[in-house]
């Protein structure tokens, strides 16, 4: 919802937003990139050729990919202490 009121108020169209989307995915999850490191400068090359607004897209899309990927993360190290806890009330207090 964020996005779309930012998209709005610099008017660009959805059109290109998603065109901007596309670019931030394939640019940090195409398959031959080879390190996190060349993701990162892969994406500052091509930010740097984008307008200001459009700038200020990408960065909420990639603030929106890492908020999906840091909340499966949670819930996947919970799933796994509670399955190493079972049914122990405070397992995970003791835990180091």
């Amino acid at each position: 919802m964020v996005l779309e009121i930012v998209r709005g108020f610099f008017d660009i169209p959805t059109e290109e937003m998603v065109k901007i989307g596309d670019l931030i995915k394939n640019l940090l999850f195409d398959p031959v990139t080879g390190s996190e490191e060349e993701a990162m400068s892969r994406l500052k090359e091509a930010l740097e050729g984008l307008p200001t607004e459009q700038v200020l897209l990408a960065g909420m899309f990639v603030s929106g990919l890492l908020r999906c990927n840091l909340a499966q993360q949670i819930e996947q190290q919970y799933a796994r202490a509670k399955s190493e806890c079972g049914s122990e009330p405070d397992c995970c207090a003791h835990r180091e």
